[in-house]
């Protein structure tokens, strides 16, 4: 079956060489490591595993920054420990996208800017619309040191604005994203919508309006549901990302219906052979266009990103490690270390200079 033309809102002056990356939506995901066999053993270091997941996939999702504003040091320890040309895409704060937040993980700096009425909800949750605007102002701001630190190291991918699920097509959203390229100079904003408002209702509007402002929209992969957003393939600037969700509709229509699925019970899905391939054709249909096309595995269940991400490579044609070579690189890699830390403790001390 062919699959649908991709709606083409930005193109190059002439064809490009378009390249191809796949990555997953997070690298420490919990059920990953509590049930998947992806990483060589249950315990390793935070360096270690983004070290292993380095040797098998180029990029990788942030996740954690939409939970707290990422920090500087971090972004500096992780151009430290990736090799040239791995990237990092960063998930927006919560504040930034339309959804509520968790009263238990405010930064204290945002504590002090809501009114004196504003409380958590039944689920301890405090609604994005009790934030003022200086408070949006602090988490970009926030936001730029530990954007500018990869991107300095040319390490940065996009950042994900992945707006929550009621927020809907208006002028005062329209104004917001507009406003996004300015505020976040140099940076890939990719925009992810989740409300049918968007697409299909205003689909023309919207991919005109993000290839206007220099805005990336995010294809997704996901349920076919009444109250999802089409798997529409669309490119609005040099970059196109297709972010895979799973085809899990019940555990998606769990969530619609109000109750609170897990991760793992809303996303888990392993794609099939059949699946992959359709969504490739999907893909390839941006060759010569798009310079850049990112491939983003959220399918969080156990290994199911991390295999299907390696069968998306293969039929993409791009390099697969050897896991066997992988982990000898690795074992080897932690002997070193460990000679190191016993010959450090083992040297003696070096006597004080005289005055």
């Amino acid at each position: 079956m062919s699959s649908p033309a991709p709606a083409v809102h930005w193109a190059p002056a002439a064809p490009v060489v378009t390249e191809y990356r796949v990555g997953l939506c997070a690298w420490q995901d919990k059920s990953m490591l509590a049930d998947g066999h992806f990483y060589p053993q249950k315990t390793m270091t935070a360096e270690d595993r983004l070290w292993w997941y380095a040797q098998f996939f180029d990029n990788v999702e942030v996740n954690a920054s939409f939970y707290a504003p990422l920090s500087a040091d971090n972004a500096v320890r992780w151009v430290k420990r990736t090799p040239p040309g791995f990237l990092f895409h960063v998930k927006a704060y919560a504040l930034l996208t339309g959804h509520h937040l968790d009263a238990g993980r405010l930064p204290p700096e945002l504590a002090p800017m809501l009114p004196a009425g504003a409380r958590p909800n039944a689920r301890g949750q405090i609604d994005n619309g009790a934030f003022p605007a200086e408070a949006r102002a602090w988490a970009l701001h926030a936001f730029r040191d530990p954007l500018q630190v990869l991107g300095d190291a040319g390490k940065l991918g996009y950042v994900l604005f992945q707006m929550a699920p009621w927020v809907r097509y208006g002028q005062e959203v329209l104004d917001y994203l507009a406003g996004l390229p300015a505020a976040l100079p140099g940076c890939t904003v990719a925009v992810e919508f989740r409300d049918v408002s968007w697409l299909p209702r205003h689909a023309d509007e919207t991919l005109a309006f993000l290839a206007r402002h220099g805005l990336t929209y995010v294809s997704v992969d996901a349920p076919r549901t009444p109250a999802m957003i089409p798997s529409t393939m669309a490119l609005t600037s040099p970059v196109a990302v297709l972010r895979l969700h799973g085809r899990n509709a019940k555990g998606f229509m769990r969530q619609l219906r109000g109750e609170a699925p897990s991760v793992a019970e809303k996303y888990g899905y392993l794609y099939g052979e059949d699946e992959l391939a359709e969504i490739v054709a999907r893909a390839r249909g941006l060759d010569g266009r798009a310079r850049r096309v990112y491939l983003e595995l959220n399918n969080n269940v156990e290994d199911a990103p991390a295999i299907n991400g390696g069968q998306l490579k293969e039929l993409l044609g791009l390099d697969t490690p050897d896991r066997a070579e992988v982990e000898a690189r690795w074992r080897r890699r932690r002997a070193e270390a460990r000679t190191a830390r016993r010959d450090a403790a083992a040297a003696p001390d070096r006597p004080e200079s005289a005055c």
